[in-house]
């Protein structure tokens, strides 16, 4: 028997551990998912239905979280036993939070890490951009230097020159 610490440190760890898995799949799904969803016909499918992402992210959460019997409630709240047993509400409510959390986790892809299609062609744009004013000013520099050098090379031949104008006189 574990003690009253140990107890409580072992159930932290198997509620953070549900937690995080509850977000992985979250994750998961939605980078699945936008697979389907960026798929053209898809797209104009959803014009035409209006909120046809949200059922299909459900249904597929549902499949997900009945197929490997992930409960996260019954994790949250475990039997007055200690047991985890995953039942059908538990693995639907989990189901939802599942498919409304991969909004939050397409957020994320897309505005934080440039995971997304949007966010990866206007990183592309934002590169080209810095490479394009990197050569503008490399071409500046290099002009300036040219400039430099023929002033400079103007001005030894003027001295060149004066100086055997002088050795003449």
């Amino acid at each position: 028997m574990l003690s009253a610490p140990d107890a409580a440190y072992a159930r932290l760890l198997d509620v953070s551990g549900a937690l995080a898995l509850l977000v992985a799949l979250a994750l998961l799904l939605e980078r699945a998912l936008a697979l389907v969803f960026e798929y053209h016909w898809f797209r104009k499918a959803s014009e035409r239905i209006e909120g046809l992402k949200s059922p299909v992210a459900f249904l597929v959460a549902w499949y997900t979280c009945r197929h490997v019997d992930f409960d996260v409630l019954s994790r949250l709240f475990p039997a007055s036993d200690g047991s985890i047993q995953p039942t059908q509400v538990g693995i639907l409510i989990t189901a939802a939070v599942v498919a409304g959390g991969s909004a939050a986790a397409i957020t994320l892809f897309q505005g934080v890490l440039h995971f997304g299609r949007d966010a990866r062609v206007g990183l592309i744009e934002a590169n080209r951009a810095r490479t394009e004013a990197d050569l503008a000013e490399a071409r500046s520099r290099r002009e300036r230097a040219d400039t430099d050098s023929a002033r400079a090379l103007a001005e030894r031949t003027r001295v060149e020159a004066g100086a055997v104008s002088a050795m003449r006189t």
